[in-house]
């Protein structure tokens, strides 16, 4: 029996791999570095201001170019908002749907519980002064003079985007949602979108029935939080990039390369009133079942 000659290719390639990635990063950190100032440059160029409230998603790695820690980036974020200003992090304690999560049992605790969102964001969580929302599956994380306020009561919103929710307040903070080195598609702002429309749609967004949850609070105390989670019908029908796409059409995702990474953010307001024209026009983020050739203005579909 002969041997495939894709044999010795493959174990070519996995072994030439590590070399080029070495190569890319000394690369990237000879002719593509950049620090701090060039950093807040290009934050203040994609319109985040003093005062702003900024929720982070981020990747960090050898490959962008930043010269600094992890610690540095955050500070420099911090220093784009300004002492007036918060800084936000997504900090879901799962890679998987948080429905997969809630049925594995798990109890979550708001003090030790690691965020699975990235190194950025387990960081963040770890800062002083830092404010973690008491919610099991969509807690958020908060520093700035209304942390309290804006992670308030996120225990008591059985819908984890929804109302109430520190996802509603960073719209009420008229905020930004900022990308470092991750691509778009890692918006979980986007689910407070669902929220809004999701009486309009054909199908439940949620669960018929919520999960009680066992959690810890910042007290060491066992509580209980009630909560929906999104039903697997809403997740595979969600078409992502045609959110996406609406929103950079009508210019409104800002972005600026630096080094080898790219910066963008977009103002929620912003992509709030984007989705309710696109939901005037009968136009959402989903696949949807064959619809009736005419629907009133307003109405749910049926």
């Amino acid at each position: 029996m002969t041997s495939s000659p894709l044999g010795p290719w493959r174990a070519f390639k996995r072994a030439l791999k590590p070399r080029l990635l070495a190569l890319h990063g000394a690369y990237v950190r000879r002719f593509r570095a950049f620090g701090d100032a060039e950093l807040l440059q290009a934050l203040r160029d994609v319109g985040i201001r003093e005062g702003d409230s900024v929720m982070l998603h981020s990747g960090f790695g050898g490959r962008h170019g930043y010269r600094g820690t992890i610690e540095q980036l955050t500070d420099v974020f911090l220093a784009a908002v300004g002492p007036s200003g918060h800084l936000l992090m997504v900090s879901l304690p799962y890679r998987s749907s948080s429905l997969q999560y809630l049925q594995q049992g798990r109890r979550f605790d708001v003090r030790r519980t690691p965020s699975m969102m990235g190194m950025v964001s387990e960081y963040f969580r770890r800062r002083p002064g830092v404010l973690r929302s008491l919610h099991p599956t969509h807690p958020v994380l908060v520093l700035g003079p209304e942390a309290q306020r804006i992670v308030a009561g996120h225990e008591h919103r059985v819908h984890p985007c929804g109302p109430g929710t520190p996802f509603e307040r960073l719209a009420e903070h008229d905020g930004v949602v900022a990308f470092f080195d991750v691509p778009f598609a890692t918006f979980t702002f986007f689910h407070h979108l669902e929220h809004l429309v999701h009486k309009h749609l054909p199908f439940p967004l949620y669960t018929d029935e919520p999960f009680v949850v066992p959690v810890v609070d910042q007290d060491g105390q066992p509580r209980t939080v009630t909560t929906y989670v999104f039903a697997p019908e809403a997740i595979r029908r969600r078409r992502f990039e045609r959110l996406e796409h609406a929103l950079r059409q009508r210019g409104l995702i800002r972005g600026r390369r630096i080094g080898n990474t790219v910066v963008e953010a977009v103002r929620v307001r912003e992509v709030i009133a984007c989705v309710e024209e696109m939901r005037r026009a009968g136009q959402f983020f989903y696949e949807l079942p064959d619809a009736p050739d005419h629907q009133d203005e307003g109405q749910a579909v049926r």
